[in-house]
């Protein structure tokens, strides 16, 4: 059972990761502008770091849960820095 959780949190990891590239994309396009960043596609970058994360140690690869530990980390700092930076008036939900 505890393997079939792990297999889910790897495929929910993958959907997350092509969603926040879908995301970013469809909103570049909308608005002409590559400085623009998607608060949601960092929103699917943290869901895709915590699958990953728990997928990792229920497989037990430390390593790998490591190193997604720090990028979960790093991301998390980048999406506050984002939010931070919104305009006024800029809601999350």
């Amino acid at each position: 059972m505890i393997r079939y959780v792990g297999l889910m949190c790897a495929i929910g990891s993958v959907s997350f990761d092509l969603l926040s590239y879908y995301r970013q994309i469809a909103k570049t396009l909308h608005t002409k502008k590559s400085a623009q960043v998607s608060s949601t596609a960092y929103m699917m970058k943290l869901g895709h770091y915590l699958c990953s994360v728990i997928a990792l140690c229920i497989f037990a690869n430390w390593a790998g849960f490591a190193m997604e530990m720090f990028a979960f980390t790093a991301c998390i700092i980048c999406f506050y820095l984002v939010i931070r930076h919104k305009p006024k008036g800029w809601s999350l939900f």
